[in-house]
This record gives C-alpha cells, structure tokens and sequence, in this order.
C-alpha cells in the first residue's frame, strides 16, 4: 500500500500530471475491451463450485479444459479488437503532448499484458471457486511488492513511461507463471485432462454465458466510462487528477475485494449445499460485516483524504469538495454490495439477472452524459452512484423473491438504516476533526487520523453491542486471531472457509 503511494508520487514527479492521465485512461480502454471475455469466468467458477464440493475430479477436468480452450480463444479477440482500436486513440487523448505512435506503443504495452493474463484466467478461477483465494492474494502481493519498487526505480532512471510498462509488463508475466506452478502442484490430476464436455453441457454453459455477458457488460460500463467520460467531456489531465484519488480508493477496494474474494467459494459451496434459512442468515452477517468495514473507510476518508492528497501529491492536486464526497459515497455502496453480489453471482440467476445490469448500465450513461456535460466531473460520478443504488434495489429483490422466495423487506431496512448511520457517523467525525488545530499539519492530521478511526468503531459499538449480529462478528475474528496464531505455531494452512 505504502510503496503505491510513494510510486505514484515519483510518477507525477517523472512523467508529470499528462503521463498519469494517460496512463490511467488507456487503462480503462483496455477494460472496456474484457467485454470480450463475456463473463465465462464467472459462469464458469459457478459450475465448478458443485464438483468441487463433491471431489468429481472428472468433471472438473472437463470444466478446466474448456475454460482453458475458450479463454485463448478470448485472448485472440481481444488483441483483434484492441488493434482495431488504435486508430480512435487520438479522439480519446485531448490535450496530451505526446505523439500518436507514442500513444499507440503505450496501449501495446497495456494490451499484451491483458492478453498474457488470459492464459493463465483459468487456473486463478480454480483456486478462487476452491475456497484458496489466499494462495493468488499471496502471490499476487509478492510480485505486487516487487513490481512497485522495481517500478519507482525505472521511473527514476529514466523517467519514461514505455520503459516503465515494459517492466511491469514482465513482472505481471512472472506473477502469473509462479501462480502457475502452485497450481500445478496442488492439481496435477489436471495434466491428464482429455475428457471434453458434452455437448449438452456446452449449451447449457452457451445459455449462461450468453446471459451473463449482459452484466459483464454493465459492470464494465460502470468501471471503465468514469474515466472516459472525463477524458471526452472535461479533458485527459483532469483524469490524471481524479487518479490521484483513484489510488486511495483503488488501494482500500483492493483489500476490500481480497474479502470479497475469499468469501466467494465459500458462499457458492454455501448455495450448493446449504438451506435457505442458512443462506439469510449469512447475507445477514455479512452485509453487517461489510457496513462496519464501509464506516469505518468511509469516515476516515471523508474526514483525511483531502489533507492526504495535498500532503503527499500537492495543494494544486485537490479536487472539489463535493466531487470528494460522491466519490466517498460510491465507494461506500460498492463495499455494501459485495455480500449481495457474490450471492447473485454464486445462485446462477444469470437470466434474469441479466435486464437488471442492462438497466444499470443504461442509466450510468445517460445520466453521466446528461449530467456530466453541465456539470462536470461531479455529474459524471452522480450517475455512477445512480447505478449502484438503483441495481443494490432491483438485484435484492431478484435475489429474495427468486432465490430465498421470502419478504426482502428487512434486507432493504438495514441497508437504509445503515446507509443513514454511515451518513450521520462520517458528518459529526469530520465536524469534530475541524476543531482539531494545533498550528502544525502533520500533527494535525494525526490527531484527526485517531480521531476519525476511533469515532466510528465506537460509536457502532455502542449501538449494535446487544445485536446478535455484532457477537457473530466478534465470534468471527476470535476464530480468525485463534487459527492465526494455532497456524503460526503448527505451520497450518490458511481456513478455507470464513463462513
């Protein structure tokens, strides 16, 4: 985390505000283009979580193999249609001072690291759906570490960003190779696989993809067009500015998805095999889990982000207040919605699911476009938040009356009460951390610091402390620190279930 910090830093030092901008933009061209990937991923984690939970070696041997064979069939379209692409870059760069070929080298690098990654989707997916997500967290941070370090050299020794992303090009090539090898350990049966699905199982497999593709699609729409948005309607080094936040919260969404992710084999074994009654009262628990854990990031950062920024990168590199605050705002839905969406992902509601992120996906572009040219960059952000609320509704309901079949009423409850809390506990930190002055910044903004993290955990404390869903919680990170230490002295492994 603090080595990210820090590179982003020598990256406005070396390349300037232009090169970040750019950076970041091509990065979320080459999002754009997963579409091409169709959401198989997904669908294909959800059929291997059966299998998996049963020991059917076969079957999953069949799975692997296919997912193998299609995702390089993946890999080919999206490097066609990134090549495609590279005559609509210019419309896309405003107000960058680099050259065209400079622009379309830059995006090569970008799209031969995708397309390297999708060699190796299948294997990632397999841990993943195997409730061993920590194996790929644990790879992934070693080279993670070693890509930002390397990376703030290069930058340093030649302030270039081709060179730079030829670097972390090789690096991510590694980290997928060394993630390789675990795999090929811990599954060698996978080796022998020749047995090919049969071809009522590949429609079947056709039928969800299909229906998956459609939030694939508004997923990425959602993700990918803030960015792109800016670029075309405010201009590219706007983007830059905005990255400079992105890195905050990209930073606390990346350890929020490690969550995320290990919990994901462990709800779709939940759903495979558990009752309806077990699967509420763990949505329950959960959204619990993540409201306590959205709080708390929420409130500090509405109270530190702004100092942070002007500390670190820079007075002249802070946006406007309201713009800060929408941004807040949607980091705090999508960390509510993770428990939901792993449930809607896990249950196999593709079908219906499907007019659900269309929906979505409509309304992020047309009231990002509407609102985003008359207002800027904060009504390019309104429309993202329209999106999560509006799909945080309708895949509740989707969920509760089609899968658990019963009242989603005192779902939707705690939602509102938690967002008002989450709301109330954030304006009085921040009221309470302006009152904070010594005269010294950096003293300042400890203090507030302390402040602003003790704030909301006891004040969730207080007003939760008879719930049966905070002793769960409690319960829950005893076992963790108790199976932490029995492993540190046994040299157990990891538990593969948090649920």
């Amino acid at each position: 985390m603090f080595p990210g910090f820090f590179s982003r830093r020598v990256m406005l030092n070396t390349i300037g505000t232009t090169g970040v901008g750019l950076n970041a933009l091509l990065t979320n061209v080459l999002s754009a283009l997963t579409l091409a990937e169709m959401g198989i991923g997904t669908v294909i984690v959800y059929h291997l979580y059966r299998p998996l939970a049963q020991g059917d070696k076969r079957e999953v041997c069949r799975l692997i193999q296919f997912y193998r064979t299609t995702y390089r069939k993946v890999a080919g379209a999206i490097t066609g249609l990134g090549l495609l692409a590279i005559p609509f870059l210019p419309s896309l760069t405003k107000g960058v001072s680099y050259s065209r070929l400079y622009v379309a080298a830059v995006f090569l690098l970008f799209l031969a690291q995708m397309v390297c990654s999708y060699f190796f989707s299948y294997q990632r997916s397999l841990l993943s759906a195997d409730q061993k997500q920590y194996i790929v967290s644990i790879v992934d941070l070693l080279f993670r570490g070693c890509s930002t370090i390397g990376g703030v050299l290069v930058l340093l020794l030649t302030h270039e960003l081709l060179v730079y992303l030829v670097f972390r090009f090789f690096t991510s090539l590694f980290n997928h190779l060394a993630l390789s090898k675990q795999v090929n350990r811990l599954y060698p049966y996978l080796k022998q696989a020749k047995e090919p699905l049969s071809p009522e199982r590949k429609k079947l497999l056709f039928f969800d993809v299909r229906d998956r593709f459609t939030g694939k699609l508004s997923w990425t729409l959602t993700s990918c067009m803030d960015n792109l948005f800016i670029s075309l309607l405010v201009g590219t080094v706007q983007v830059g500015l905005y990255s400079n936040y992105t890195i905050v919260f990209h930073t606390l969404t990346n350890g929020v998805n490690q969550i995320s992710a290990a919990m994901s084999g462990s709800i779709g074994n939940l759903l495979a095999t558990g009752s309806k009654e077990q699967v509420d009262s763990t949505l329950q628990k959960l959204l619990f889990a993540m409201y306590w854990i959205a709080t708390f990031c929420s409130t500090c950062l509405f109270c530190l982000i702004d100092p942070f920024i002007s500390f670190v990168f820079g007075p002249a590199m802070v946006l406007d207040r309201p713009i800060v605050e929408i941004c807040i705002l949607n980091f705090f839905l999508m960390t509510m919605r993770i428990p939901l969406w792993n449930m809607v992902g896990a249950s196999g509601l593709f079908k219906k699911d499907k007019y659900i992120s269309l929906f979505g996906a409509s309304v992020n572009l047309i009231v990002s476009f509407i609102l985003g040219s008359h207002l800027g960059m904060l009504g390019i952000f309104i429309g993202t938040t329209c999106t999560y609320a509006t799909q945080f509704l309708l895949k509740t309901i989707l969920f509760y009356h089609c899968f658990l079949q019963r009242s989603c009423a005192t779902f939707l409850k705690k939602i509102g009460l938690y967002l008002f809390l989450s709301l109330a506990i954030a304006g009085t930190a921040h009221r309470i951390c302006i009152w904070i002055s010594t005269g010294t910044a950096l003293l300042d903004f400890v203090l507030q610091g302390l402040a602003s993290a003790a704030f909301p955990l006891a004040i969730n404390t207080v007003l939760f402390f008879h719930t049966d869903s905070f002793h769960s919680l409690c319960q829950s990170f005893v076992k963790l620190l108790h199976h932490t230490n029995h492993s540190g002295q046994k040299g157990g492994e990891p538990s593969e279930s948090i649920i």
